[in-house]
């Protein structure tokens, strides 16, 4: 039981002095920005003043998209050809969802490539 107080202690004692330096930083960083943040988004606003949903459209819509896309894009790229190899290892189904191999799928049938 005492070797545990101390650890759980000394762990506590640890974490809170490495959030009081990480806070620290934090706002020594801030405060030597000034107001470089919001100079910047009112200057975003101004850019699109009046048409706000194109603010929305491409910040609430087309960048989660575009971040989205790319990264299971590369996913589905290793799905349908298996490669690259150090990716492909660390499927949860091995064996499961393979490529086709030499048939194509065109316009709801098969077709052998022979």
């Amino acid at each position: 039981m005492r070797r545990t107080a101390f650890i759980l202690g000394s762990g506590l004692l640890s974490f809170v002095a490495f959030w009081n330096s990480v806070t620290w930083h934090l706002q020594r960083f801030w405060g030597a920005s000034g107001y470089f943040w919001q100079a910047q988004w009112e200057r975003l606003l101004t850019t699109f003043e009046g048409k706000e949903w194109i603010l929305f459209f491409i910040g609430a819509i087309q960048v989660p998209c575009l971040f989205f896309w790319s990264f299971n894009g590369l996913l589905l790229v290793v799905d349908t050809t298996g490669k690259p190899n150090f990716i492909s290892r660390y499927r949860i189904q091995v064996g499961k969802n393979e490529p086709a191999g030499e048939t194509w799928s065109h316009n709801g049938m098969e077709v052998n490539k022979e």
